[in-house]
């Protein structure tokens, strides 16, 4: 149990989650960390020990929420917080039943329910693509309908999901009745939605980089400040990211308008408080949200912090949970331009055979770290989505062209075999 004055911060935890180090860091100067979990979640149970040693750790494994609740109270939480998509359901309920300052359970819904979050930012008065609920185990009559519903080509996706997951374009509807037809990786939640692509915008906003960003955002008390905007590099099939930059190139007068479009957006769906990431396509329409999220986007305070030194996301979030009022008149200021780009496996991929070259990427002016996710013998699928990459780097340059020399040196110098 924590017996410091210090204020105390719940952070549910679990697999898919930030690590537990990048976590602690900021926390050691902050408040203590209550660490709840699930045990019977974790696949790799050895976590709970390495937990233990950066705070207390409450195992809610088998309780009910008012269980749960109950345990948790008298470790008297200043505040709460997750730190992915799935253990946001579980932070709201606690939040609700003890009073703390966390999306309620009518705005989680809408930050991890892609279909209920369409029809919320419809109702805010956002234009959005038609999104229609996939029904379990359909028909050829349902994938008729389906078809019927929408314009071709759609994107087929779980209805709740992250990292592009079992994501897909789908071009017409012989295929799209074959693909509704196959089990997706994602496990227990099959539930899937069909939703209208939205073409990018001829000329593309970037002349390097992909045609939508992350506006990266802290909501306090309904006050929305906008702390960033992420460009994304250009995906590989059929939708996995290989990496971003801080900040975004899109010209000043679109990122203006980028910003706008997140403001509107974060309203719709009634965020009042946390740090939430806004995607946005610059489509032959105009601005189009992509997706809103309740949590810190992947690699987003990495790269911040490479761009904007000092500047520390985690810690951001960290404070906004505890109540603290903090408010950006603009996004940050940067020096420089942080990246990271991380190698994704090509489609036909089962195994990781070898990687070489990564040595040599380390030593690349600007790096400042070199990852290796995917050891020799490892699978890979890259149905699971952009969190399937095999390797990323994280540096900084002076300029974008120092980001494409970086990308570049990968192509020529990094190898990677797959079986």
């Amino acid at each position: 149990m924590t017996t410091s004055a210090r204020p105390v911060l719940a952070i549910v935890y679990g697999d898919g989650s930030v690590s537990a180090m990048k976590l602690s860091e900021p926390a050691s100067a902050l408040c203590d960390l209550v660490w709840v979990v699930d045990s019977n979640t974790l696949h790799n149970a050895a976590i709970i020990r390495l937990l233990r040693k950066l705070g207390t750790t409450l195992d809610i494994a088998g309780m009910s929420d008012d269980e749960a609740a109950a345990a948790l109270r008298p470790l008297k939480p200043d505040g709460i917080v997750g730190y992915a998509d799935t253990h946001m359901a579980m932070a709201s309920v606690l939040a609700s039943r003890l009073g703390l300052d966390y999306h309620d359970r009518a705005v989680t819904e809408r930050l991890v329910d892609k279909l209920t979050q369409r029809r919320a930012l419809r109702d805010g008065g956002l234009p959005v693509p038609r999104c229609l609920d996939v029904p379990p185990s359909p028909t050829a009559g349902d994938v008729a309908a389906l078809a019927a519903g929408v314009a071709f080509p759609v994107v087929l996706k779980p209805r709740r999901g992250a990292a592009s997951r079992d994501t897909v374009l789908v071009s017409d509807a012989t295929q799209l009745g074959r693909l509704v037809a196959q089990p997706p990786s994602a496990g227990d939640d099959s539930s899937m939605v069909v939703e209208e692509y939205m073409v990018g915008a001829s000329p593309p906003p970037s002349a390097h980089f992909a045609d939508y960003v992350s506006v990266e955002s802290v909501v306090v008390d309904g006050n929305i400040n906008h702390v960033a905007v992420t460009g994304r590099l250009p995906q590989v099939e059929p939708f996995r990211e290989t990496g971003l930059v801080i900040p975004s190139d899109f010209a000043p007068s679109l990122v203006e308008a980028t910003l706008d479009v997140a403001t509107q957006a974060i309203s719709s769906l009634g965020v009042r408080n946390g740090c939430v990431p806004t995607e946005i396509k610059l489509t032959t329409t105009g601005l189009r949200v992509i997706e809103v999220n309740g949590r810190l986007g992947g690699f987003v305070p990495e790269v911040l912090a490479l761009a904007a030194p000092g500047v520390d996301l985690y810690e951001i979030s960290q404070r906004v949970a505890l109540g603290e009022q903090l408010t950006f008149a603009d996004p940050v200021a940067t020096d420089r331009i942080g990246y990271v780009v991380v190698g994704q496996p090509p489609l036909w991929a089962h195994r990781v055979a070898g990687v070489e070259g990564l040595d040599r990427l380390a030593e690349f002016p600007g790096v400042s770290s070199v990852f290796l996710s995917r050891q020799p013998g490892d699978e890979v699928d890259w149905r699971k989505g952009s969190h399937e990459y095999v390797f990323s780097v994280l540096g900084a340059a002076c300029n974008y062209e120092g980001v494409l020399a970086v990308q570049q040196f990968i192509d020529e110098e990094v190898t990677v075999t797959y079986t």
